[in-house]
């Protein structure tokens, strides 16, 4: 059975992630991340202590080497979460 990725925006809206993710603390990335199928590399957010604010400034390098989590991994939370999540609240910022 394979799954749809999941967007960012729409994850957070189905698991109940509080306000805008600037506001989440390192507990709110963990569970995100754990709900989006994630649940061995949130703890490498928990150890690394990110929050929502840096998340929101870690850049495709961060994700992929500054977390010591597995390649293929990475580049599918970096891809299809960490930029969606960027993007959304960017664009939302800018309104």
């Amino acid at each position: 059975m394979e799954s749809k990725p999941n967007d960012g925006s729409q994850l957070m809206k189905s698991e109940g992630a509080s306000g805008s993710p600037a506001d989440w603390t390192v507990s709110d990335v963990v569970s995100y991340f754990t709900a989006a199928g994630f649940p061995e590399q949130a703890a490498a957010f928990r150890t690394q202590e990110i929050d929502g604010k840096s998340l929101l400034l870690m850049q495709r390098n961060d994700v992929l080497t500054g977390l010591s989590i597995r390649l293929g991994p990475a580049l599918k939370i970096y891809e299809r979460h960490v930029k969606v999540l960027q993007k959304t609240h960017f664009e939302d910022e800018d309104c």
